[in-house]
């Protein structure tokens, strides 16, 4: 019987400090958001990556608070809701 090679997983630690990174600051925005059933953290997978790029350096729990209600071209994608509603008039 032949035998099964098993692949070898190797980690990316890179990925996994950039997600952790996305995620303290994606929860410190929605721990700041007065109403946060408005939000979607989905958003997050499409800013965070770009935030990641530029303030990786940054604490992400401090940069949130001083971003709070700066998200820019993000909003849209963040409160889909309140963008639609805009839309609609």
């Amino acid at each position: 019987m032949p035998r099964i090679e098993q692949p070898v997983v190797v980690p990316n630690y890179a990925l996994t400090d950039a997600l952790a990174w996305i995620s303290k600051f994606a929860h410190a925005w929605k721990a700041i958001e007065p109403a946060p059933a408005t939000l979607s953290i989905d958003g997050f997978i499409i800013w965070g990556p770009v935030l990641y790029e530029k303030h990786s350096a940054e604490d992400p729990v401090q940069l949130a608070a001083r971003l709070f209600g700066s998200s820019g071209p993000y909003f849209r994608y963040l409160y889909p809701g309140a963008a639609a509603a805009a839309n609609q008039g």
